[in-house]
C-alpha cells in the first residue's frame, strides 16, 4: 500500500482522473440499468400479469394490422369463453376539468366497465366499487384524491364534471393504490362506461383485457373466441370468414404490449433496451481495461520494489494477493464516488429527464449490490494480469537495472487501447446518425405550416365560447387564421378510425374531426375541389387526402360517403382533395394513410357532443412567435377564467412528446460515449505519462543529440496513428450496421451520410493527438540535463 500512495503522491492528476472515471463508469452502469429494468418490468404490477392479456385485432380498419383499440361487443362474446376469468374494457384517456369547491383541476379521465381498476390493481384501499356505477359515481387513485381533496380518505367527497356542456356533481365511492409509472393503466379518475352501450359495435376506442385462468389457455380461447365470433355474424366456413369478413385475433400478454407498437402508450422498444443492456456491462468492461492499463502503466514503476520484496523473503501468491487488494481497494473509492454521483443525479431535474422510473438506492436494493460487487470485481480483475506479470521475472534480473515492459507487454497496452479507440469510433458514427435522425424529425417537411401553428386543449366552458374565442384571437395582428380540431397532426399514432363501404368498395380511413376553418389554419393546400366553408356545418363535409383518393378510385370530388352509426345517418359529400401530409409519427408509412378531414352537421353533432376541443392559431408570416404565444395565452385565460392557465405549445414540443423514449435513448447514449470517450482519453493521458516518464532519459538524450521539440512530440504523437487508423478501420462497418439496425424502427428515415465517417474519425482522433500532444509536451520541454540525472 505504501508503494501505492507513494504513486499516487507523484502521479496524483493520474491517478484522480482513473479514479473519477472509474466512479463514472459505475454510476452509469446503474442508471442505464435501473431504465432496462424500468422497461423489463413494465406492466409487471398489474394484478395477475402473467395471465392477464389484452385482446388485439388484425382488420381492414387498421390497415391490416394489429390494433387494440376493438368494439364493446368483443368484450360481451369473450367473456363468456370457457377458461376467462374476469375481463374489462377501458376507453380513451383524456384530459378533463374538475371542480373541487372553487378551485379547478385537471385530471386523467379513464372510462372503464365493471369491476374497473380492480382488475387492474387489486382491492381499494378505501371504500368499495359495488356501488361505482355509470352517471354520478367515481373511483379515483390515492395520488388524484390528494390532488382533488388534500388526503386519501376521499370516499363521500363531491367534485363537479362537465360533460356536453351539463354539470355533473360526482361522488367519489373508492380509493385505489397508485399505479406506477411503468404501467399502461393511467392514474386518474375511473369512471363506469354506460351498461346500456355494451352492444354497440360502432364505436371502436376500447382496449379489451381478460385474465385466464391458465395462461397455457391462451391458444384454446382464441380459437374458442374466433368461432363465436363466426357464429354471430352468420359464418361457418372458416376461409369464407378470413376472406371476407377479414379479422384475425390473438391475446397479448400484458407484459409484452409495452413492446409490441400497437396502442397509443405502447413505445418500447426491446433493441433499445438490448442496446441499453448491452451498455451498461460494456461500460463495466470499459473501465476495466482502463484500470486495467493504469496499472500496466504502472508496472515499469513499481517492478523493482516489488521484486525487493521477494529478495526479502515475500512470496510471489502474497505480492500478487497484495497488488489485488490494491486495486479492489482503488475500486471501492471508485464505487464510493459512483455513490455520489448517482445521489447528486437524482438531485437534478435535467439529469432525471435522462431516466425513467425511480432510481434510488432503496428501490433498487438488488441492483445496488449488483453495482457494488461489479465495481469490487472490476477491481480485482484488472490487477491479475499485471500482478502476475510483474512477479514472473527473476528478482535478480530486475534489480540489476531499470526495466520497462516487454514488447509483448506494450503491444498489450495498445490493443487494449484500440479497442478503446474502437468504442470511441462506433459510437461517434452512431450519435451521427441519431442526430441526423433527430433533424429529420423536426426539420423535415411535414406536409403542412408546423412551424407556423400553435396549439393547446381546450376546457369544456372554452368549447362553448368558440366563436367568441375566434372573434378575440382575429382581432390580434399576428393571427393570420384560428382553427379546432379533435387532435393535433403529425405528432401521434393513434387516430380515429373509420371502416365504410361494402363489398369491393369497402373503404378503410383515419378520420380527423375539425371545424371549417382548420385546413386553412394548418396550411394544407386543396388539390381538387374547394376548402370548406361555414355552411359545411350544417350539412356536413369531407375532404379526402390525395392517397385516399388514389387508393380507392371509384370515389370523386361531389361523391357522398353514407353510413348509419351512432353519429345518425350521415351522408356527407366529398368537397375537395388536399395534399399528402405527415398525418402520424415517422414510426409509420405516412404515404400509404388514407385520411378523411371531416365537418360534422349539427345533428351528428349533438349525438356525439363537440369533440374539437384542440385549438390551432396560425401565426402570421413576420411575426414574433414567443409574443404570439404570450398573446393568445392573455387573451383565453380572460376568456375561460374558470381554467386560467392555458399554455400555447408549439409543434416541436408535442413532437418531443410523442419520441420520448427516441430522445430519452439518444440521450442516453450520448452520455455513454460522452464518458467512453473520457474514459479513453483519461487512459491516453495515463498512458503517456507514464511511457513519457519511463523514457525521460531517452528524450533527454534525444534533445542533446540535436532533437527539437516538435520532433519528440511526433515521435509520440506517430505511435498512436496506426492504433487510430486501424480502429477506425473496424469501428466504420460496425457503426454503419449499429446505426442502421436503429433506424429501421423508423419507416420514415434520415439516410446513413458518408461525410458522419471522416467527421466522426477526425473528431475522436483529434482529441487522443491532442491528449498526447500536451501530455508530451511538458517532458519535451523540461532541461535534459535534468531528465537525464533523474532516471
Amino acid at each position: 500500500m505504501k508503494s501505492l500512495l507513494y504513486l499516487f503522491r507523484r502521479y496524483r492528476l493520474a491517478t484522480l482522473l482513473n479514479l473519477f472515471g472509474l466512479g463514472v463508469a459505475v454510476a452509469t452502469f446503474y442508471l442505464f440499468m435501473t431504465q432496462v429494468i424500468y422497461n423489463r418490468t413494465y406492466n409487471y404490477n398489474i394484478k395477475d400479469y402473467d395471465r392477464t392479456f389484452r385482446l388485439e385485432v388484425k382488420t381492414a380498419l387498421f390497415d391490416n394490422k394489429w390494433g387494440c383499440h376493438l368494439c364493446r361487443p368483443y368484450e360481451e362474446i369473450i367473456k363468456e369463453i370457457p377458461h376467462v376469468e374476469q375481463t374489462v374494457n377501458m376507453a380513451f384517456n383524456r384530459q378533463t376539468n374538475v371542480t373541487v369547491g372553487e378551485n379547478t383541476i385537471n385530471v386523467l379521465y379513464i372510462g372503464m366497465s365493471k369491476p374497473g381498476v380492480e382488475f387492474f390493481c387489486g382491492k381499494l384501499l378505501y371504500g368499495s366499487s359495488k356501488t361505482w356505477d355509470y352517471g354520478a359515481t367515481a373511483i379515483v387513485n390515492r395520488s388524484t384524491a390528494g390532488k382533488l381533496f388534500g388526503t386519501d380518505k376521499a370516499v363521500g367527497k363531491t367534485f363537479t364534471l362537465k360533460e356536453n356542456g351539463v354539470d355533473k356533481s360526482i361522488t367519489v365511492v373508492g380509493v385505489s393504490e397508485d399505479m406506477p409509472d411503468n404501467c399502461s393503466i393511467g392514474n386518474g379518475l375511473y369512471m363506469c362506461e354506460n351498461p346500456k352501450d355494451a352492444g354497440d359495435a360502432s364505436e371502436w376506442s376500447f382496449n379489451i383485457f381478460v385474465r385466464l385462468d391458465d395462461p397455457a389457455n391462451k391458444a384454446a380461447v382464441e380459437r374458442a373466441f374466433k368461432k363465436e365470433v363466426m357464429r354471430q355474424t352468420g359464418y361457418t366456413d372458416e376461409k369464407k370468414f378470413d376472406k371476407e369478413y377479414g379479422q384475425s385475433f390473438r391475446l397479448t400478454p400484458v407484459d409484452d404490449i409495452y413492446f409490441s407498437g400497437v396502442g397509443l402508450g405502447d413505445k418500447g422498444n426491446r433493441n433499445l433496451v438490448n442496446v441499453l443492456t448491452v451498455a451498461s456491462v460494456f461500460i463495466l468492461f470499459i473501465a476495466l481495461l482502463n484500470l486495467l492499463n493504469f496499472t500496466l502503466s504502472e508496472v515499469p514503476m513499481r517492478i523493482r520494489s516489488i521484486n525487493t520484496r521477494r529478495v526479502m523473503g515475500a512470496s510471489q501468491s502474497s505480492l500478487r494477493l497484495q497488488m489485488i487488494m490494491e486495486n479492489v481497494g482503488i475500486a471501492f473509492i471508485g464505487l464510493f464516488i459512483a455513490f455520489l454521483i448517482v445521489m447528486g443525479f437524482q438531485r437534478s431535474e435535467t439529469c432525471m429527464n435522462l431516466v425513467s422510473g425511480d432510481i434510488s438506492f432503496g428501490a433498487n436494493a438488488m441492483l445496488t449490490t449488483v453495482m457494488a460487487v461489479a465495481a469490487l470485481a472490476v477491481g480485482a480483475l484488472s490487477a491479475v494480469v499485471p500482478a502476475w506479470y510483474s512477479t514472473s521475472f527473476t528478482p535478480a534480473m530486475v534489480l540489476k537495472g531499470s526495466f520497462g515492459l516487454s514488447p509483448r507487454g506494450r503491444k498489450l497496452r495498445m490493443a487494449i487501447m484500440g479497442v478503446q479507440f474502437c468504442v470511441a469510433f462506433v459510437l461517434a458514427i452512431y450519435i451521427g446518425v441519431m442526430a441526423s435522425q433527430s433533424n429529420y424529425i423536426f426539420n423535415s417537411d411535414y406536409g403542412f405550416a408546423k412551424n407556423e401553428v400553435l396549439f393547446t386543449g381546450l376546457t369544456a366552458e372554452a368549447c362553448q365560447k368558440k366563436a367568441a374565442i375566434r372573434a378575440e384571437l382575429q382581432k390580434l395582428p399576428y393571427v393570420e387564421s384560428v382553427g379546432y380540431a379533435q387532435d393535433a397532426i403529425g405528432a401521434g399514432d393513434q387516430y380515429m378510425g373509420w371502416f365504410r363501404g361494402n363489398g369491393d368498395k369497402s373503404m378503410n380511413m383515419q378520420v380527423m374531426l375539425c371545424d371549417p376553418g382548420y385546413l386553412r389554419t394548418m396550411g394544407l393546400k386543396i388539390e381538387e375541389g374547394r376548402d370548406f366553408k361555414e355552411s359545411d356545418s350544417q350539412t356536413g363535409a369531407y375532404i379526402m387526402n390525395r392517397t385516399m383518393m388514389d387508393k380507392y378510385k371509384w370515389l370523386h370530388v361531389g361523391d357522398s360517403i353514407g353510413s348509419r352509426s351512432e353519429w345518425g345517418d350521415v351522408n356527407y359529400l366529398i368537397v375537395g382533395v388536399c395534399n399528402n401530409f405527415r398525418m402520424k409519427s415517422v414510426r409509420n408509412d405516412n404515404s400509404i394513410l388514407s385520411v378523411a378531414f371531416l365537418v360534422l352537421d349539427p345533428l351528428a353533432m349533438n349525438r356525439v357532443g363537440d369533440r374539437c376541443y384542440n385549438l390551432f392559431v396560425r401565426v402570421a408570416e413576420g411575426h414574433d412567435k414567443i409574443e404570439a404565444k404570450r398573446g393568445i395565452e392573455k387573451v383565453l385565460n380572460r376568456l375561460d377564467a374558470s381554467y386560467g392557465d392555458y399554455k400555447m405549445k408549439f409543434f416541436d414540443d408535442a413532437l418531443q412528446r410523442t419520441y420520448v423514449d427516441e430522445f430519452r435513448f439518444i440521450s442516453q447514449v450520448k452520455l455513454f460515449a460522452i464518458i467512453c470517450i473520457i474514459i479513453t482519453i483519461i487512459g491516453v493521458f495515463s498512458l503517456t505519462m507514464f511511457e513519457t516518464e519511463y523514457r525521460r532519459k531517452e528524450i533527454g538524450i534525444r534533445k542533446v543529440m540535436g532533437s527539437s521539440v516538435g520532433a519528440v512530440v511526433r515521435l509520440f504523437a506517430v505511435r498512436y496513428s496506426v492504433p487510430l487508423v486501424a480502429s477506425f478501420v473496424i469501428a466504420a462497418p460496425l457503426g454503419y450496421w449499429l446505426s442502421r439496425q436503429w433506424l429501421q424502427s423508423f419507416a420514415e428515415h434520415t439516410p446513413i451520410y458518408w461525410w458522419l465517417f471522416p467527421l466522426s474519425f477526425v473528431g475522436v482522433s483529434a482529441v487522443v493527438i491532442l491528449t498526447v500532444v500536451a501530455q508530451s509536451w511538458r517532458v519535451a520541454t523540461e532541461n535534459p540535463v535534468e531528465s537525464i540525472k533523474t532516471e
